[in-house]
């Protein structure tokens, strides 16, 4: 009697436990950028003329978990189960500069990794808003600054872009995704009537 009672015990233990496992999470890619036609050598690095600087995001955004806006405007959530696979002050860059080169001819805007001194322009972003409500829509709101090499600034602006979103996550970072490169284009078609090639 005592052993039957035990091994009930045991069973409704690992029961309770396996119900008690969380789901397994699902990570999204914000860069969804094509590979470029051919590769890059030296002979076009010159063509390099906007050098990202290191992304401003609020500490409430630069996390793993997806971010989303309640209706009333004021309340956020963050998913546990549905992230993104890099931090995005890291991805965020690295997208910006695929889509300026896209929109300009690849490779005009690289991110910063190497000396400053490389790039004959800098780019400066300060991220405001980058979040969605469901069934709503996506919002990146941006800052951005173009530097000279020599520390002038040649134009700030700012630019607040708004994409559709549906009732998933999916939805949600298809539209940031898509809001992302609209601001590079947008970034490349300042550059590309403003910007010289090569330096002053």
């Amino acid at each position: 009697m005592k052993k039957n009672f035990c091994l009930s015990l045991i069973a409704t233990i690992l029961c309770s436990c396996s119900f008690g496992l969380s789901s397994p999470s699902t990570f999204y890619v914000l860069d969804n950028s094509s590979l470029p036609e051919k590769s890059v050598t030296l002979k076009n690095a010159d063509r390099i003329l906007i050098g990202i600087e290191p992304v401003f995001i609020p500490n409430y955004l630069d996390k793993p978990q997806i971010v989303i806006r309640q209706p009333d405007s004021v309340t956020l959530t963050a998913s546990e189960f549905n992230r993104w696979a890099e931090q995005l002050s890291d991805v965020f860059p690295r997208v910006l500069a695929n889509a300026i080169s896209e929109r300009m001819g690849y490779p005009a805007a690289k991110q910063i990794n190497l000396n400053r001194d490389l790039f004959p322009y800098r780019l400066f972003v300060e991220v405001l808003r980058f979040d969605a409500t469901f069934d709503k829509e996506a919002v990146l709101d941006t800052w951005w600054t173009i530097m000279s090499d020599s520390g002038n600034i040649l134009y700030r602006t700012r630019s607040s872009l708004v994409a559709p979103v549906a009732n998933s996550y999916a939805s949600v970072v298809q539209a940031e995704q898509q809001l992302l490169k609209e601001l590079g284009y947008v970034i490349a078609d300042y550059a590309s009537k403003h910007l010289k090639k090569g330096r002053k």
